[in-house]
């Protein structure tokens, strides 16, 4: 009897400083026995906060707007980011470290200007206007130190009453032979673009006829409904329709369809000129690519790649690629808590990335892959995030490999979730220098002219990105809603007064990228519910078993 007592004792004393000193977590016990989740990963899960991201989401935009250039890749505020980020990772008890490599580097010193002016004379103020959305494009060449002041001449395009009409009628030669665009500031439609025969023969004109600069806008009365939209290619990349901007030193920047309309009504009653400075410094410097590591506890030498670019086309990035990055931060932050608490013990190594420069072509990771190409053989999988938090969530298609196939753990792991997904074909960020590096160094020539050495890196087939739609403005023809990166829509106020980048779709996202994780790299710690729960003094215990860890017991409060 005594005995017995004793015995009694011990256990309610064992239970007492087991709970005491031994953190617990939260759990709706019905839930985790009817769920589609162990209990790791429905604990991991819901340690996901979409709002924590969007605040992370809100300090990179926060970085880019205290800069003209925002957070373009070699820019001020991209460096800026990549310091931030380790800091974050750091905060959360990971090993962190910045990977520079050599690269063009380019930023804006002051905001871009546009004035027009009615008499020709800069030096009188009375008849000018501030055209205020004017914009410089991605990587643009720099006006000269006092900038550029010049006729105004206006290249017309084709009627076209929809984008299906793009093209359909030729360019009118007769008229545009009859303006002399040298040494002159141009004002066209930004559709030029969009019609090979169009865009052949705006390249043929400027060619004969070198201009002063060249400013974009929307040409027809039914794109108005869209901020004017800058490429990632800018000004720069050394082979197509942006070589010649470069290689001649032409400045290019861009307004929106109102003040477009404007320009074009002004200057067909009055010879109006214009003053442009684009205020751009190109250089040769430093990039860096941002790495965080948790240490895999079977594996260490394979690795999971979470990776995310961070930066931007000349605005504030809160979609592309703000949500990205803050997805990736997201998640390093559960997995890291969940390790710090022994919950998580992770078979493979886990890498955070952040790259740099994805915008000029998938520089980042291009240049991460050249600087690890021995290591590509031991990465398990990439998972890429790029966009999220719209309304679609959309993973892109892979192909089996390491005894799974990628995409399907990705939409099985949103299945369960209850979060809708969509497959998208491969291609368009970071991911695919792993996924295909032979053809990421294509493009690395094709853009740069640089031979990244990087053809006979070993691919790594299970690599994805996650993305979100709508992401574009032409997305209104597709799926009846646009979308706004590389505008200045792309921004928290625009976010949410447009609703296309939320703190719940985002956090959906996040925890499908998780959810993945776990799966592809499981912890080494088993965890069961071994017997019926019990309660105490208004506390429900049930006692699990964690694999190479004592019994533990977890408690949930009334």
């Amino acid at each position: 009897m005594r005995l017995k007592f004793r015995l009694i004792a011990f256990l309610f004393l064992l239970l007492a400083i087991m709970s005491s000193i031994i953190p617990s977590f939260r759990l709706n016990a019905e839930m985790a026995v009817a769920s589609k989740f162990n209990l790791l990963e429905q604990h991991v899960i819901e340690l996901v906060n979409g709002t924590m991201a969007y605040n992370y989401d809100l300090e990179l935009e926060k970085i880019a707007f205290k800069y003209y250039s925002f957070r373009s890749g070699g820019s001020l505020g991209a460096n800026e980011t990549a310091y931030w980020i380790k800091g974050i990772f750091e905060s959360f008890g990971m090993e962190s470290w910045l990977e520079p490599f050599e690269f063009t580097t380019w930023h804006l010193s002051s905001k871009p200007t546009l004035i027009l002016d009615e008499d020709g004379n800069l030096n009188t103020t009375y008849d000018q206007i501030p055209i205020g959305s004017f914009q410089s494009t991605h990587l643009s060449w720099p006006t000269p130190e006092n900038g550029v002041f010049a006729d105004l001449v206006i290249l017309p395009l084709p009627e076209a009453a929809n984008i299906n009409e793009i093209g359909l009628h030729p360019i009118n030669k007769t008229l545009w032979d009859s303006i002399d665009i040298t040494g002159k500031v141009i004002l066209t439609g930004r559709e030029i673009r969009w019609a090979h025969s169009w865009e052949q023969a705006f390249v043929e004109k400027i060619s004969s006829q070198p201009p002063a600069a060249v400013i974009y806008t929307w040409w027809y009365d039914w794109m108005n409904f869209t901020p004017i939209m800058l490429s990632s290619s800018g000004g720069r990349p050394l082979s197509g329709f942006g070589a010649y901007y470069w290689s001649n030193h032409i400045p290019v920047g861009a307004v929106n369809y109102e003040d477009g309309l404007r320009i074009r009504n002004w200057e067909s009653s009055v010879n109006v000129s214009a003053y442009v400075l684009i205020d751009s410094v190109i250089d040769n410097g430093s990039h860096y690519n941002v790495v965080g590591r948790i240490i895999g506890c079977e594996e260490p030498e394979k690795v999971v790649i979470v990776s995310g670019h961070y930066d931007t086309v000349m605005c504030g990035g809160f979609c592309d690629n703000g949500a990205g990055v803050a997805g990736v931060i997201e998640i390093a932050r559960v997995l890291s808590k969940a390790v710090r608490e022994k919950l998580y013990r992770p078979k493979y190594t886990l890498l955070f990335i952040a790259f740099a420069s994805e915008e000029l072509g998938l520089v980042g990771s291009i240049n991460y892959v050249k600087a690890h190409k021995n290591e590509m053989q031991n990465i398990v999988a990439v998972i890429n995030l790029d966009s999220i938090g719209s309304d679609q969530l959309c993973v892109t298609k892979t192909s089996p490999a390491n005894g799974f196939d990628l995409d399907e753990v990705i939409v099985d792991a949103a299945q369960d979730l209850g979060v809708p997904i969509v497959y998208e074909e491969p291609g368009g960020s970071d991911h695919e220098t792993f996924r295909n590096p032979s053809w990421a160094n294509s493009l690395y020539y094709w853009c740069w002219q640089l031979d990244a050495n990087i053809s006979d890196a070993t691919p790594v087939n299970s690599s994805a990105m996650l993305t979100s739609i709508p992401i574009l403005y032409r997305d209104i023809w597709s799926i009846g809603t646009p979308g706004w990166i590389h505008t200045s829509y792309d921004n928290s106020t625009s976010t949410e007064t447009l609703s296309w980048v939320e703190p719940e779709d985002l956090e959906d996202h996040i925890k499908v990228s998780t959810l993945a994780i776990l799966r592809i790299s499981p912890s080494l710690h088993t965890v069961i519910i071994s017997g019926p729960y019990f309660t105490w003094y208004g506390a429900e215990y049930w006692i699990i078993k964690i694999r190479e860890r004592p019994i533990r017991v977890i408690s949930r409060y009334y």
